[in-house]
């Protein structure tokens, strides 16, 4: 009976010992080689053994460059950019060192790597501006507005023929300060109204036929100072009116619809079914006849240029 006891309770005294032995669970615990990473996942997929699981290290970045972003081995993060270089969106072309994200261009190098669009101007790579436009268009124009190269050659646009920049309004086809684009009305309302001007002279020398309305304190599209122009009447023809008259362009089905906006079709002097304009004074009209008068002709009262 003894002997039975002992043996029950050394049984007993064995299987406490195992009740009480905590297994160890491989699937939750760090096995003792994996440091401090543990296994590292996204964010932070890339393990450092002495620091733990970051994003990005100079020899494994490539989380960082999956997502169109580089690796500041420094911090081991993803950050938009390291310098200039890495900012490709003309709007947003400059690195800051403080933040390591792009902004406004602040010089030319920062544009240095955008292809076709290098002059920083008001924080945005373009291709040109007025001041650059020798350099980066050679003989065409700067469009101002878009701050691209055009394709018209600077200084071939004749007084009241269309234009985008000042510099391709010019006096006998040479370049000329006395002339500017401006931007003009007719009958109260922009006229084309699509950014483009027309080459218009200053008031500074006088005025001269058929360009003799003074059009006042009107910006160029090239230049915001506020200037006198020697212009035409805009409540009564436009530039292209004028110039149809000048070319003396036919309206072959005597119809006011085949002339250009502000145009009319009339019998001028005696010549029959040409494209002109309403007057108020003979010197709105080109000064050598027979467009040179102002009157009337036929059962249309109003007074035409050539009437």
């Amino acid at each position: 009976m003894r002997c039975a006891a002992s043996f029950l309770f050394l049984l007993t005294l064995a299987t406490g010992c195992v009740l009480e032995d905590k297994p160890v669970d491989a699937g939750t615990d760090a096995s003792p080689d994996s440091g401090l990473c543990g296994g590292c996942v996204d964010p932070d997929p890339v393990c450092v053994e002495s620091i733990g699981c970051v994003q990005c290290t100079a020899d494994e970045d490539e989380y960082c460059t999956d997502q169109m972003l580089v690796c500041k081995t420094d911090e081991m993060k993803c950050v938009s950019c390291l310098d200039s270089s890495n900012c490709d969106d003309p709007g947003e072309a400059h690195c800051s060192t403080d933040t390591n994200e792009c902004e406004e261009c602040q010089n030319e190098t920062d544009c240095d790597g955008i292809e076709g669009l290098s002059v920083c101007d008001a924080g945005e790579c373009v291709q040109c501006t007025p001041a650059t436009e020798p350099e980066k268009c050679g003989d065409k124009s700067c469009d101002p507005a878009t701050r691209s190269c055009t394709d018209t050659v600077v200084g071939s646009q004749d007084v009241c023929e269309t234009c985008v920049a000042d510099s391709e309004c010019g006096d006998e086809g040479a370049p000329s300060t006395s002339f500017r684009c401006v931007a003009m009305e007719y009958q109260g309302e922009p006229f084309p109204g699509d950014g483009t001007g027309f080459c218009l002279k200053t008031t500074e020398g006088g005025c001269e036929r058929p360009y003799s309305v003074p059009i006042s304190d009107r910006s160029s599209l090239s230049d915001g100072e506020p200037r006198d122009y020697c212009g035409i009447d805009e409540n009564s023809a436009t530039c292209p009116a004028v110039r149809a008259l000048l070319n003396d362009d036919r309206c072959l089905n005597g119809l006011d619809e085949d002339c250009p906006p502000g145009g009319v079709c009339r019998e001028v002097g005696s010549l029959q079914n040409r494209c002109t304009y309403l007057c108020g004074l003979p010197a709105q009209c080109p000064a050598d006849p027979p467009a040179n008068t102002c009157n009337s002709t036929g059962p249309d009262s109003d007074d035409y240029c050539g009437g």
